[in-house]
């Protein structure tokens, strides 16, 4: 009898991290997701210039609208998203000879992006929102 409770252990517990394991997976491979998604908005946005005034200003009102969703729905997935928008404009900002005119509009959310610090990925856009308490010496 305790032969037969141990086996049913072990396959449950060998189970249960083959479900933890999978689950590990797919959040990596959603992870990534946003990772791409940051580089081709980016990598979009770069190229605004080609937009009207009223077209550039609509395409970031809705940005802004969809990385506010992003915060909302799945925090993880909205920090990936954002320090990879980070990235991709520090890394076109770097190298850019502005052949191409940027405009004022662009260099504004440019700002924004790269100006993030790494600790707002880890308390979110808010940061300064965040009650904190604690015994100060």
């Amino acid at each position: 009898m305790k032969a037969i409770r141990f086996i049913l252990l072990v396959l449950i517990c060998s189970y249960s991290l083959g479900i933890v394991a999978q689950q590990s997976a797919n959040s990596v491979i959603g992870l990534r997701f946003y990772e791409r998604l940051a580089q081709r908005d980016a990598d979009y946005e770069q190229s605004l210039f080609l937009l009207s005034n009223q077209d550039e200003s609509d395409y970031w009102a809705d940005q802004e609208n969809y990385e506010r969703h992003l915060g909302k729905i799945d925090f993880t997935s909205y920090l990936v998203y954002m320090k990879s928008k980070k990235d991709a404009y520090a890394e076109h900002l770097g190298n850019c000879e502005h052949k191409m005119s940027h405009s004022e509009l662009y260099f504004q959310k440019a700002k924004a992006y790269v100006s993030l610090l790494d600790s707002d990925y880890e308390l979110g856009k808010n940061a300064s929102k965040v009650a904190q308490s604690g015994i100060k010496n």
